[in-house]
């Protein structure tokens, strides 16, 4: 961690020398959340979740150089209502130069609740942030100021919550997380990252709900629908990587050298290098962890993401029909590949040929007409994807056939999962609408097995009645 502070975090946490000189030892956070806000209102800073002590939030207001005048006006005025409403502790500012630009931090109390906020501004002229670093450099500002504090020892939770101002968080937001630290430290088990369980709410615009409600559910079904295929495939990314609803625990966070900047994705991006060091637990009714409440709505302010994609589907003429979901039979095929590694192990052959799946894989019917070869399909995709070569290194690099599976699912990750879907997307089995996908086996079983996935499908069908 001191390593990860010194070379690779940003220069905000070097600002925070002069704030821990003013604290003492009994200044210590029990628990801190990151979130950026941008072009957001102040509607989120309500009561916190409860906490052992007081908590931290640290807000990271951020535009891109590029803002436009009324997304500046927005950050002013939450900036402003921020610094109103809390009594202000601490403050530091750094002016652009040469070098880059500016920032400045105000840590503030809340004299309503057991909270402190540490303001980042990161909209102010000359303290703007570039515009490829997106969303992703203000996460990494705030989590990087977060694993400061915490590599200190001024904040006693390990783990880094991130989340979003359209996002409110349930009374056990940090009682889980904690209760789980508590156990973890029992037993010596480790968590690189924790994902909360999550559900869409609705605004009050009943006129827009209407629009947006049906929007927002097939939206939310495609992301359950693929954290359910890939489970059924037994990937071992079958997790949600949604920015607002993860926690990730401060040494892991700094071993894969923090969230990566860029404009959108980079909650994928940051869970993909953690599964890789340690595992992504997905928190739920056994660690009696309430479900936080994303707000729906349109949004422009990343290029895809939950915004984007409710935007451009409530402006279909008929989302049921026009909105896509991947194929069933791609997560039939990803199952294929995973479980042919033993076999691939076995032969010690770098080789990608058909005889390292069953012969049951030849032909799967997956429409009416056209019959899939499955196996030369997945082929194709393996072997663009260069993955002889990723053999020979597994092969070179392993003693036995765990060591093996290690090493290419370390290698096959969640983003080359991703490409050989959209491969077998783009060449073999196009996406396919709602009605076609409730009819289908593989849907119909994963139902079976998960009751969030059953659950949202059911309001849907009651929509189309």
């Amino acid at each position: 961690m001191e390593k990860y502070l010194r070379h690779y975090a940003e220069p905000e946490t070097a600002a925070l020398a002069g704030l821990l000189g003013e604290l003492d030892e009994l200044r210590r956070w029990s628990n801190v959340v990151v979130i950026p806000a941008c072009n957001e209102s102040s509607g989120f800073l309500g009561p916190p979740p409860p906490s052992d002590r007081r908590s931290l939030l640290i807000l990271v207001i951020n535009e891109p150089i590029s803002a436009s005048r009324q997304v500046s006006l927005s950050n002013q005025a939450l900036a402003t209502t921020v610094q109103t409403r809390f009594t202000p502790h601490w403050q530091f500012v750094k002016q652009c130069s040469a070098a880059g630009p500016g920032f400045g931090l105000s840590l503030l109390r809340d004299p309503t609740a057991p909270r402190d906020v540490l303001l980042v501004d990161r909209f102010s002229e000359g303290h703007q942030i570039p515009l490829k670093g997106g969303v992703g450099q203000a996460r990494k500002i705030g989590a990087d100021l977060a694993t400061s504090l915490i590599h200190h020892k001024h904040i006693q939770s390990h783990w880094i919550h991130c989340t979003d101002a359209d996002v409110r968080l349930p009374q056990t937001y940090f009682s889980c997380s904690n209760s789980l630290q508590r156990s973890l430290q029992t037993s010596g088990g480790q968590h690189a990252a924790l994902i909360y369980p999550f559900r869409h709410s609705m605004g009050q615009d009943k006129a827009e709900n209407d629009k947006l409600m049906l929007a927002t559910k097939l939206y939310e079904l495609s992301l359950r629908y693929y954290v359910a295929g890939l489970r059924f495939a037994r990937s071992p990314y079958a997790f949600h990587t949604i920015g607002s609803t993860m926690a990730v625990s401060a040494d892991h966070y700094a071993q894969v050298r923090g969230f990566p900047r860029r404009a959108a994705g980079e909650d994928f991006y940051l869970l993909n290098k953690l599964a890789k060091v340690g595992s992504v637990l997905e928190l739920g009714l056994e660690q009696d962890c309430q479900p936080i409440k994303i707000e729906a709505r349109r949004s422009d302010r990343v290029p895809f993401g939950t915004g984007a994609a409710v935007t451009r589907i409530s402006e279909m003429t008929d989302p049921v029909q026009g909105f896509r979901f991947y194929h069933p039979v791609v997560f039939e095929s990803l199952k294929l590949w995973l479980q042919s590694l033993p076999a691939i192990w076995q032969l010690q052959s770098v080789e990608l040929t058909s005889r390292i799946f069953p012969d049951k894989s030849i032909g799967p019917q997956v429409s009416n007409h056209d019959v899939f070869d499955q196996r030369q399909a997945l082929l194709d995709g393996l072997r663009k994807a260069n993955t002889e070569q990723a053999l020979d290194h597994a092969f070179r690099q392993s003693k036995n056939l765990d060591q093996f599976t290690r090493q290419m699912h370390t290698w096959f990750d969640a983003f080359r999962t991703l490409k050989l879907i959209h491969h077998l997307r783009d060449n073999h089995l196009p996406s396919i609408g709602y009605p076609m996908l409730e009819s289908n086996r593989v849907f119909l079983r994963l139902l079976e097995k998960d009751k969030d996935l059953s659950a949202l499908h059911n309001h849907i069908q009651l929509d189309c009645l």
